[in-house]
């Protein structure tokens, strides 16, 4: 996915589209989905969906007219937030 696009779905979002939130946390998959792998069995589903709550509270509190690249702030908080 372009930046372009989820740059446009991040906006939809904020606005409560929730089809628009939606498809980035589908895009996000691989990227959850590879954390999740790295924790224990147990905890794997626990870690899944405390990743998809800092996704979506990222995406709303994310600032459209500050930050330029989405994917890299994506990147910095799973990185920050889960401790990767």
């Amino acid at each position: 996915m372009s930046d372009e696009m989820l740059f446009d779905l991040v906006k939809k979002a904020q606005v409560g589209d929730k089809q628009a939130l939606d498809k980035i946390i589908t895009n996000m998959q691989p990227l959850i989905k590879k954390i999740q792998l790295q924790a224990r069995r147990v905890e794997q589903d626990d870690i899944q969906q405390s990743i998809i709550e800092i996704i979506i509270k990222k995406i709303m509190a994310y600032d459209l007219d500050q930050t330029p690249n989405f994917t890299t702030f994506c990147d910095d908080l799973l990185k920050s937030d889960i401790n990767c």
